[in-house]
């Protein structure tokens, strides 16, 4: 079936009747996947507006292939034009574990991609999703590429804003962010970092984990990994050699390991054995190990960071400013007040005001070093407003908003970084339960600080090696 090209940006493909394995396999020829490479696509969409019916065998087929193009053509695979009863249903096929893109209509897919309008912030997108992560990351989406994203909580708030047509250019809702790639994928959730596992595990899982990554995760203080197993099937000693490298990397930050879903069925016993003995905890389900007494004593555990390197390097110095303006500049336009800076000085942290949140994201590449965001609670809630979607005094929310916060400035100042010919990679962001966690993992480190105001409020940028 031959694709349509919507705005040189996404390739569609729109099936009729009933989807299943056989027809499924039929719908994306050799000549379709030439002609998709001779365009320059962000996405690769399945329309199901003419779909009468489909199963789990045909979207699983489908996944197949739009899996292959991800990997070589590095696009957005997913599905779009559904109803209310087929968004729900690829969420039961899966286990509530879907990993690829869903955009209720096309429209609202290129919301998504294309060209990168001018940020006058005058177009609102209307946004609401029942999960508080998938919310955030719509909005940062949404906002990176020029447009004001209101974010509700309530399905209700969002039908009620909805009325408020001439409001709003957009409605995005019963839409998802998924990503497909041959890498481990990870995400945060509370004070934990979860990575997901899945198939038979061999050696090849080695060369899919990226352990800079993980290493930069310790480095900016996250103290509980998850490991996802309940899409194993199996593993064998080569994957062994994995567990064993990373329960060590762990232990030299004093960070605790679990692995949540295993079917210990399925694996030898002498694994599960050797496993727990190098410090691997096993639980049943996520719930679980959020729930155990070693979980908690895990979140609130802060530990100096070791480094041989406790200066930042000349690389990293020079690009300073680029790093400060992405920062204020995002802070300036979510807060619609400009800063003052008050001083800039090379020393070991010191915080500036009270009632402070904190939140570190490390970046690593090219340069590498990890920005601190410092400032007052009542800060926090005016510069998050716009991902909160409401006044909010719930900690738990603003230390997450704070979070996606600094993805929104990481992401534009590894943009901003790229254009220079600087490549670099970012970690999950960190928020702090207190501004004494920061400076226990930043004891003995010397970086930048830089004071700024915002009229009667204090704000510090801290970049640190």
């Amino acid at each position: 079936m031959k694709p349509v090209i919507v705005k040189d940006k996404i390739a569609l493909f729109t099936p009729e009747g009933f989807l299943d394995s056989t027809n499924a396999s039929q719908l994306i020829s050799a000549q379709d996947v030439q002609l998709l490479k001779f365009h320059h696509l962000s996405m690769v969409l399945i329309s199901l507006k003419k779909v009468v019916f489909f199963n789990k065998n045909g979207i699983t087929t489908l996944l197949t292939y739009l899996t292959k193009l991800q990997k070589e053509m590095h696009v957005t695979i997913g599905f779009c034009d559904y109803t209310e009863q087929q968004y729900e249903a690829f969420f039961k096929f899966f286990d509530q574990k879907v990993s690829f893109s869903l955009f209720k209509t096309v429209d609202v897919a290129l919301l998504f991609t294309g060209q990168i309008k001018i940020q006058d912030g005058k177009d609102h997108v209307l946004i609401y999703n029942e999960d508080l992560t998938q919310r955030s990351l719509q909005a940062i989406e949404i906002f990176n590429r020029g447009y004001s994203p209101v974010v509700v909580h309530t399905l209700e708030a969002f039908h009620e804003r909805a009325e408020e047509k001439d409001q709003f250019i957009a409605l995005v809702e019963q839409t998802y962010l998924g990503v497909m790639t041959n890498t481990i994928a990870a995400r945060l959730n509370e004070y934990s970092v979860i990575y997901y596992l899945k198939g038979f595990l061999d050696g090849s899982v080695m060369d899919q984990f990226d352990f800079t990554y993980h290493r930069n995760c310790l480095k900016i203080g996250f103290r509980c990994f998850m490991l996802d197993a309940t899409r194993v099937s199996s593993l064998n000693i080569h994957a062994m050699n994995f567990f064993f490298k990373l329960l060590k990397m762990n232990a030299e930050y004093e960070a605790l390991t679990a692995m949540i879903g295993l079917d210990i069925d399925k694996v030898p016993i002498r694994f599960i054995k050797e496993l727990a003995t190098a410090g691997m905890l096993f639980f049943k389900d996520e719930h679980e190990f959020m729930q155990s007494e070693r979980s908690a004593r895990c979140q609130s555990a802060v530990r100096r960071r070791e480094s041989i390197q406790n200066r930042l390097t000349k690389s990293v110095v020079t690009r300073l400013p680029l790093l400060v303006a992405a920062t204020m500049e995002t802070l300036q336009i979510m807060i619609d007040k400009q800063a003052l800076k008050e001083e800039m000085k090379l020393q070991p942290f010191q915080p500036v005001g009270e009632g402070l949140m904190a939140g570190s994201i490390a970046f690593y590449g090219d340069i590498e070093g990890v920005i601190s965001l410092i400032m007052p609670k009542a800060l926090v809630k005016q510069s998050c407003a716009l991902l909160i979607g409401e006044a909010s005094d719930d900690e738990k929310i603003l230390s997450h908003a704070l979070s996606e916060l600094l993805n929104i400035i990481a992401g534009k100042s590894k943009r901003l970084l790229k254009e220079e010919g600087v490549s670099i990679d970012i970690t999950l962001p960190k928020s702090y339960l207190s501004i004494d966690d920061l400076c226990k993992l930043l004891h003995g480190v010397e970086g930048v600080q830089v004071n700024f105001s915002f009229d009667d409020y204090p704000f510090t940028f801290y970049l640190s090696p």
